[in-house]
């Protein structure tokens, strides 16, 4: 008894002390209250999967070629309920201009295979100094009909360097005490950084998408707005997090719990198992608990180790999973989206519209000029290409 007594003061300062270095005590009170919540769903249930891509080739074409053919050939292995292939969303650098690297990524988004959106890292801004460098890195994005919709209008969605959305993580990757109304006046809808786990930019909300209005100081997203303030303009940004969920796990090294946030890396490639948890974690929008949505995220083209996280065996079983048991059309519908399309998704779903989801992929925010004619062209290897996309 006193050696049971002993191992479980050791579990549990163990645990405690495993809360505060990694600074899950930003979200657990949330997570712990939210977790027993289970909304109730009747018919069929409608899954969103989305791949937020932190794409940093290191400004290699090469790499990027090889990528794309990589990609290719996984993406035409694969569809969703209406024969659509996997969306895969570029969030590529904008401090990075290499003209042959747009030229792929163009080829990409051309062939139906997902979008491009901004991610930027700086560090020491002000809202006066930063906002030059977005607008010069926006108008290079432009050149290649990225960040520009076929109205003519400038809208992208956006991922911050080193997850330091408006100076959440100090001046060092940021300085911006304002950068969520900046972010808006240049034509950001919605920010899909989180979740930044170990990071003090983590929201104090889990698997949650919400609005956020800025304020004169850091971290301003801390607090939660409903979708619906951003339809009347009194919200800045849509907050888009991912799955954020413990799990049992056999390693002690763990203390038999995992803590999976959605990322796809060489320690924690994407496998089935991974694919359920991400389910299970239920991020939706309150008005409509039977659109789930999972937004998964990487840093694929960064390493060739990276590279095979995205590509490889793991993220093949973790996409065949997805289309094996979330799409019998019953009781679960697939949808392979981009970043794009979830937040229309999401502020359809706040509005309580009814339908098929993809009648609402290109509203509010239309399809960008880049995007092909063959965006919802299924493979040519598919087998059920008699169900056509709406």
């Amino acid at each position: 008894m006193i050696a049971l007594a002993a191992v479980l003061a050791l579990y549990v300062s163990g645990t405690a002390a495993r809360v505060y270095v990694r600074k899950y005590y930003l979200f657990l009170p949330h997570y712990l209250l939210s977790a027993g919540t289970l909304p109730h769903r009747s018919g069929t249930t409608h899954i969103f999967f989305l791949f937020t891509d932190h794409f940093e080739p290191a400004a290699d074409p090469a790499r990027v070629t090889r990528w794309a053919d990589g990609y290719r050939a996984l993406a035409d292995r694969h569809h969703d309920s209406s024969g659509r292939r996997p969306q895969h969303t570029f969030f590529y650098p904008g401090e990075q201009i290499v003209p042959a690297i747009f030229e792929s990524m163009q080829e990409l988004v051309a062939d139906g295979l997902g979008e491009v959106e901004l991610h930027y890292h700086h560090g020491f801004d002000s809202a006066v100094t930063l906002r030059p460098k977005l607008q010069e890195a926006i108008d290079h994005f432009q050149r290649y009909g990225f960040l520009k919709t076929v109205d003519g209008e400038t809208h992208f969605g956006f991922i911050h360097g080193n997850s330091g959305l408006d100076n959440s993580n100090g001046d060092y990757v940021c300085g911006v005490d304002t950068e969520l109304s900046l972010l808006r006046e240049l034509g950001a809808f919605a920010d899909f950084t989180f979740p930044s786990v170990y990071e003090d930019s983590q929201p104090p909300f889990v698997d949650t998408i919400y609005a956020a209005r800025d304020d004169p100081e850091p971290k301003s997203y801390k607090r939660r707005f409903p979708i619906s303030a951003l339809a009347d303009g009194s919200a800045d940004l849509m907050i888009f997090e991912g799955p954020l969920i413990f799990s049992p796990s056999s390693k002690v090294s763990r203390l038999f719990l995992d803590l999976d946030d959605g990322n796809i890396h060489p320690a924690m490639p994407a496998s089935a198992s991974r694919v359920d948890r991400w389910v299970h974690a239920n991020v939706h929008v309150p008005e409509r608990p039977d659109w789930i949505f999972i937004k998964v995220f990487a840093h694929g083209v960064s390493s060739e180790a990276e590279a095979d996280a995205v590509l490889g065996d793991g993220f093949d079983a973790a996409l065949t999973r997805l289309e094996r048991d979330y799409d019998d059309g019953v009781r679960y519908r697939l949808h392979y989206v981009t970043a794009r399309e979830a937040y229309n998704l999401a502020r359809a779903a706040a509005a309580r519209l009814t339908g098929e989801p993809e009648r609402y992929f290109d509203t509010p925010i239309p399809p960008y000029a880049a995007d092909g004619p063959s965006r919802w062209r299924p493979s040519t290897s598919d087998a059920r290409t008699d169900r056509s996309a709406p």
